[in-house]
């Protein structure tokens, strides 16, 4: 099992429900909190929030920006190129550009969404608030350019080989 699955499949068994405020950010912020990110409130049980700059509102852009990724070992990168998703990301999208031929984000807030998947040159998200409205949803996206895309925001890899080591537990000697 792959570490972002634990999120990717919280947010499946979400599918057609609403979460948190109903908003498209409280997708991301359910996710990042199931995946031991920082708290992004959204009206979800993660609402320990501490943001960069303390205030306590932020657009869906802006989420890349907009907490202290790198202190939970994740990271940004502003504007990628198709090639630098990774599934298992959260995707904030630009203020007031088309997503689709049915849905442009908000012009104030944006959009926001995590990756599913990347599969034929296309981006699948987990979404709320998209062309089906407030509930949790799956979309295929077509990657439009970097200008479309503030951040992806990527979880820490734990994918390393396995050590004897326990946190917090002193070696055991062998014995004979």
């Amino acid at each position: 099992m792959v570490i972002y699955d634990k999120g990717l499949n919280h947010l499946k068994s979400k599918l057609n429900q609403g979460i948190g405020n109903y908003q498209c950010y409280a997708v991301a912020a359910e996710y990042s909190g199931v995946m031991c990110g920082p708290d992004l409130g959204g009206g979800t049980y993660f609402d320990q929030l501490d943001p960069v700059d303390e205030e306590l509102i932020y657009s869906a852009t802006d989420i890349g920006i907009a907490y202290k990724w790198s202190e939970y070992g994740w990271s940004v990168i502003k504007n990628p190129i198709y090639e630098d998703l990774e599934v298992g990301s959260i995707l904030c999208f630009e203020r007031n550009v088309k997503i689709s031929d049915d849905f442009t984000t908000h012009e104030e807030y944006g959009h926001c969404a995590v990756i599913r998947g990347l599969d034929n040159d296309m981006i699948q998200t987990y979404e709320q608030k998209g062309e089906l409205g407030e509930i949790v949803a799956d979309y295929d996206r077509y990657f439009y350019g970097t200008e479309t895309i503030a951040s992806v925001i990527i979880p820490p890899d734990f994918s390393g080989e396995p050590t004897d080591f326990v946190h917090g537990q002193a070696p055991i000697e062998e014995r004979m």
